[in-house]
């Protein structure tokens, strides 16, 4: 009979979480490279569209982050 698997580790266990919370800061970065660069037009609806979807994306992030941290290690798999 072969040795059971190991149950995940806490990095399986936080990669989509991870994932989006650096998807998340790629949008921020690129948010204040534009920020930068056209300083005048703070207002533009696509830098909007950058920083509110980089918020949004990086709270999902955060949330599936605590979840898994939170939630107890699953037991080994047979």
């Amino acid at each position: 009979m072969p040795d059971p698997a190991p149950a995940p580790g806490l990095l399986q266990r936080c990669a989509l979480g991870l994932w989006f919370c650096a998807i998340a800061a790629l949008g921020l970065l690129r948010y204040a490279m534009r920020y930068l660069r056209d300083g005048e037009h703070a207002g533009d609806a696509v830098m909007w569209l950058w920083l509110v979807g980089s918020l949004v994306v990086g709270a999902i992030g955060v949330r599936l982050v605590y979840r898994a941290l939170k939630s107890p290690s699953p037991p080994p798999r047979d």
